[in-house]
């Protein structure tokens, strides 16, 4: 009874894998459809739920990786079988679940592979331990075969990289951006060769392990194979060009969507495995043992050495499953965009940091494409350049990503690369390539400017970084999941069972609740677009701007206290909620520089200017106060003495004083109170001038030698950056006070 209830653990850890699995590999076959606007997003996730259908019945030939891809069966019992299957499916649901959470797309099948690794060494290890044998890891570790699939998978990052560059450039420098002139010229021939690459390498490659196509048909296939290439070259050639002569027609959006098809139909081919591969050896093992008369610590996995067939109903279920998660996960979207974000054609918005690394490659490719440019003479570069000339009114759809063209060489050559893999019986990760194959045709169409190269790098680094660590993670994971059932037994395997299904839990609902944060901000902002006045931009601008004054208010009286209660671990709190809080000021001040399609053209210079200059003081009022923050915790962490106790009271007696006062500007800017200026402008001087005169008091206290050189050089620093803030915090104010005056003939006050 024990592993019929293992045997149901492993079918339902294999549906929640097949959703939690497809929500991160969607972004592989939607992404190009999707950043290149060629339809509407259900007419895209009609089509790829086909390809995923489709594809579910090509997957069997690599059925066998999960079977006996990476360990030896030969080795090990029907109980440990049933403990590394089960370990494997634990350790991929709770690292995907991860990976969807943060929106990094990472490899189920570098997943699945890491960790069949590390349960079947750790049962191996265990198991050799137990029965005194000697540790031979060739006699439980199919070295060979593991060996060969983790460097194809790897591998394949430079050639999708590399492929994806080279045939962008070559096809770019064809159509240039202008695709209405590109596609009369050479529209014919790159569809016909597009759309035959795709057929080609779905159909007779592709499908030629699918149990639905007939061996005679299989048969006839290979025989005329060069005829069917040529003939299909021909004919959607001859077709697309009239067509087009005919009617007003972009066979590029075809071309995206048959590519969608095949990208789709290709990972379902490639990386169902990935999802259900453990739970059908698992159910194969099971029936194997029980027709046996042996125990279950007796009872040898021989069978899984011999090559079978998937039960063609699971392919099925599987292929459903598959479907309804793409069209209900949101997590998928959430994925998406970060692969969207770094192939975006102009700028967009850059998630990531720039780094050493990154501009170390940025600066090192500068170096090469002006070595080329000297070999190539100034005549030729300059007519290259002239065909990767962009402009942003040339793209079919304003708002996508990236034209159509590149998206059709995305779809392409990924499907290309991962459908001859799996011919192949190749485990290749569709995530990898497909992800690559976007980086090298955004870098070769010029996507990636001086100004952008380095956070676009920065961010591929860190996608590649993670999936390294994807590696040894789930190696790691899925050992210790596997040193726990072994030796836990079946209280064990129940408690992991509990904790996976406690992080997804936790995980849904914390993902939900900052997705649902985020649709209220999104339909407050398009209520508030619904007006196309610029007053009324103005006061959703203005409460953002008070919630962070109201943010600075507390946290630089917080820090003033803490240093004067000496506590260090406020002082830390205080510092790292400043320091998210820059990052927030960082993006909106980005953002600033976008333009506001709910305002005219008119208004849209002044209104920039304001939100420009209005975060810029913001977020220079935040460094001042984080700066503060910084410099009281290092002195108190480095045992630096308290300030003299006049200074002490001066902090305190300050401290409500610039309270008052940024309340003041807070309240001022959001009822645009301009006849209060002067006033306002008074307090500030006097603050101004009373920090100046604590300024003078300290340096006559350490030319006196009454003070020592850190603890003055701590009481001027925080002297200087007082004076600092109240005039950032002045500034803000002053800012919003010249928009009213000069741009809003009528204030409306907020209240």
């Amino acid at each position: 009874m024990w592993y019929e209830i293992l045997l149901f653990a492993l079918f339902l850890l294999a549906v929640i894998d097949l959703s939690v699995g497809v929500s991160n590999d969607a972004s592989n076959f939607l992404n190009s459809a999707i950043g290149s606007k060629a339809a509407k997003f259900r007419t895209i996730l009609i089509v790829a739920s086909i390809g995923i259908l489709v594809g579910s019945f090509s997957s069997e030939g690599m059925m066998e990786v999960a079977r006996k891809g990476v360990f030896i069966p030969s080795f090990f019992t029907f109980d440990n079988i049933m403990l590394i299957f089960v370990a494997v499916m634990l350790a991929d649901i709770v690292l995907m679940d991860f990976y969807n959470t943060i929106g990094l797309p990472t490899s189920t099948t570098v997943s699945i592979v890491f960790e069949l690794l590390g349960a079947s060494f750790m049962i191996g290890l265990l198991y050799s331990w137990q029965q005194g044998l000697e540790i031979e890891l060739d006699r439980f570790i199919n070295i060979h075969a593991a060996a060969k699939i983790i460097l194809g998978i790897f591998v394949s990052i430079l050639l999708a990289f590399t492929t994806g560059a080279a045939v962008q450039f070559v096809t770019r420098y064809l159509f240039t951006f202008d695709l209405e002139r590109g596609l009369k010229k050479y529209g014919g021939i790159f569809s016909g060769l597009a759309i035959t690459a795709i057929t080609y390498f779905l159909l007779i490659k592709g499908l030629k392990n699918a149990t639905i196509i007939p061996d005679n048909a299989q048969l006839w296939l290979k025989r005329h194979t060069p005829v069917i290439v040529v003939g299909s070259i021909l004919f959607w050639s001859l077709m697309v060009t009239m067509v087009g002569k005919l009617i007003s027609f972009n066979p590029l959006k075809f071309i995206v969507l048959a590519g969608t098809f095949s990208l789709a139909m290709a990972f379902a081919g490639n990386d169902l495995v990935n999802f259900i591969g453990v739970a059908v050896a698992g159910f194969q093992s099971f029936q194997a043992w029980r027709v046996s008369t042996l125990e279950a610590n007796e009872f040898f996995m021989d069978i899984l050495g011999v090559t079978t067939q998937a039960p063609l109903y699971m392919l099925v279920v599987a292929g459903v499953i598959m479907v309804l998660t793409l069209w209900s996960s949101k997590k998928a979207r959430n994925v998406s965009q970060t692969e969207v974000n770094l192939a975006y054609q102009g700028e967009g918005e850059d998630r990531f940091k720039p780094n050493f690394l990154s501009r170390g490659i940025v600066h090192s490719f500068l170096g090469l494409s002006n070595l080329v440019s000297l070999a190539l003479g100034p005549r030729i570069t300059a007519q290259i350049r002239s065909r990767f000339v962009y402009e942003r009114g040339a793209m079919n759809d304003p708002t996508a990503s990236f034209d159509l063209l590149r998206a059709s060489v995305n779809l392409m050559t990924a499907s290309i690369l991962i459908a001859y893999a799996t011919s192949m019986k190749l485990p290749l990760s569709t995530t990898y390539v497909s992800f690559m194959v976007a980086m090298g045709t955004s870098l070769a169409d010029g996507a990636w400017g001086k100004e952008s190269a380095v956070y676009r790098v920065a961010g591929v680094l860190k996608v590649i970084g993670g999936w390294v660590m994807t590696a040894l993670i789930t190696f790691l994971i899925s050992a210790t999941f596997a040193l726990i059932m072994f030796y836990g037994g079946k209280f064990g395997v129940v408690g992991l069972v509990f904790f996976a299904i406690i992080v997804l839990i936790r995980s849904y609902f914390k993902f939900k609740k900052s997705k649902a944060l985020e649709e209220l901000a999104l339909e407050q902002s398009k209520s508030f677009e619904l007006n196309q006045a610029l007053s009324v931009q103005f006061e959703v601008h203005k409460t953002e701007i008070a919630a962070y004054l109201r943010d600075l208010d507390k946290m630089v009286s917080l820090t003033m206290r803490s240093l004067v209660g000496s506590n260090k671990d406020t002082l830390k709190a205080s510092a790292r909620r400043l320091e998210e809080e820059k990052r927030q000021l960082e993006k909106q001040l980005k953002k600033a520089f976008r333009p506001n399609d709910a305002i005219s053209s008119d208004d849209q210079i002044k209104y920039t200017q304001l939100k420009i200059l209005a975060y810029k003081s913001i977020l220079d009022s935040f460094n001042v106060a984080h700066r503060l923050a910084s410099n009281s915790l290092e002195h108190l962490t480095n045992f630096g003495g308290l300030p003299r106790s006049e200074y002490l009271d001066f902090i305190l007696d300050s401290e409500d004083e610039i309270k008052r006062f940024i309340d003041d500007v807070r309240r001022q800017t959001l009822n645009n109170r301009s006849e209060h200026s002067s006033q306002l402008g008074e307090k500030k001087n006097r603050l101004v001038e009373k920090f100046e005169r604590a300024l003078q008091s300290e340096v006559t206290y350490f030319s006196q030698n009454k003070v020592s050189n850190r603890l003055t050089q701590l009481q001027v620093s925080i002297t200087l950056d007082m004076i600092q803030l109240i005039q950032e915090v002045e500034e803000v104010y002053r800012v919003h006070n010249d928009f009213v005056k000069n741009h809003l003939t009528k204030p409306s006050p907020l209240s």
